[in-house]
């Protein structure tokens, strides 16, 4: 089984979304499943929570993924089971199964059998299967849900019931006491707009803490006018090395010509060594001179021999440079 895991990827239960065609033995994709699929992903980027879903799903009378892996529940198992109603784990397993941007990955645990225990194996020992089947959620979604998920364990973010978290919940801090900031709905002149305030303030009282306040629509200013300097550095950068390349292009053949005229050089240089040290061994008097004038020439040959690595060394460094900010820049000016 382990080398079947290692050299195709191997799999025993579809999660939901997917089926095994019984005539070409090939993973499809399950449309109506899929759309389930897509729209939990859809709502966790806009800001819900995994209970917040679970319990949406469960409003609307969706079935959880048992029903449609088609399990089997037991007869002594209690009626709710039955049901097969949404939970949180559920909607966990789901935003963290990477079989839906289509990557099969094998050998997560492995058991040992006298211990009865079992353990999980590092990310870079397990086998990994890329377009194992159809992705039903594009990569893009994916790796945004996982860095929401990352960022919301270690920044601890949370929302009232039946609330989206809002997006800089759990990031900002309060620079006096330290505490997060909280969000509140708040209302003026029949608008309704969202601010944030100091936890500490707002639970203790402005005896613990001043009540700073900051509105979400200053902070996406703030965040916006922060991108848009970042994406005109990128471009700025990018435009330079263009030129850079450019002007390397043009002097290139000058360059060339430079790299062979030094290497002429010390080619030149060594016969010369080669010379002294046969001429210090034949007049042993003036030994001292020939040293001298040999360790000249070897100075010189390593100042020649630094110069044709800086040629060669700017010319790949700027030829990578300019590749590694091609792609990003062309994103940034659509």
């Amino acid at each position: 089984m382990r080398q079947k895991q290692k050299d195709k990827g191997l799999i025993e239960t579809l999660p939901m979304g997917y089926y095994k065609d019984r005539n070409t033995n090939k993973v499809c994709i399950d449309e109506e499943a899929a759309d389930i699929i897509r729209e939990i992903f859809s709502l966790y980027i806009q800001g819900y929570g995994m209970t917040v879903i679970a319990k949406q799903l469960n409003a609307r009378g969706i079935r959880s993924p048992e029903f449609y892996m088609r399990r089997r529940i037991a007869d002594w198992k209690p009626n709710i089971s039955k049901r097969y109603l949404w939970v949180q784990t559920a909607v966990k397993r789901i935003l963290t199964n990477e079989l839906y941007i289509g990557v099969m990955v094998n050998h997560k645990t492995v058991s040992n059998k006298i211990r009865k225990t079992k353990s999980a194996v590092p990310a870079e020992e397990r086998f990994r299967h890329p377009d194992f089947c159809d992705p039903i959620i594009e990569e893009s979604v994916w790796k945004q849900a996982q860095y929401l998920l990352k960022e919301r364990s270690e920044n601890n973010a949370r929302a009232s019931s039946s609330r989206r978290i809002h997006r800089y919940c759990g990031i900002i801090k309060c620079a006096e006491c330290g505490a997060s900031l909280i969000a509140q709905k708040r209302r003026w002149n029949g608008k309704e707009y969202v601010e944030y305030t100091c936890n500490s303030s707002h639970r203790y009282g402005k005896a613990y803490c001043t009540p700073h306040r900051v509105r979400e629509s200053q902070l996406d200013e703030l965040v916006l006018f922060e991108i848009q300097g970042l994406r005109d550095h990128i471009i700025a950068e990018a435009d330079k090395y263009d030129n850079i390349v450019r002007e390397w292009n043009r002097k290139k053949p000058l360059y060339d010509q430079q790299i062979i005229q030094h290497e002429t050089k010390i080619y030149g240089l060594n016969r010369e060594i080669e010379g002294l040290v046969i001429d210090r061994m034949n007049d042993r008097d003036r030994s001292d001179l020939y040293t001298r004038m040999i360790e000249e020439r070897e100075r010189q040959i390593t100042e020649l021999k630094k110069k044709i690595a800086e040629c060669k060394v700017f010319d790949r460094i700027s030829r990578e440079k300019h590749k590694s900010l091609k792609r990003p820049r062309r994103s940034l000016r659509r």
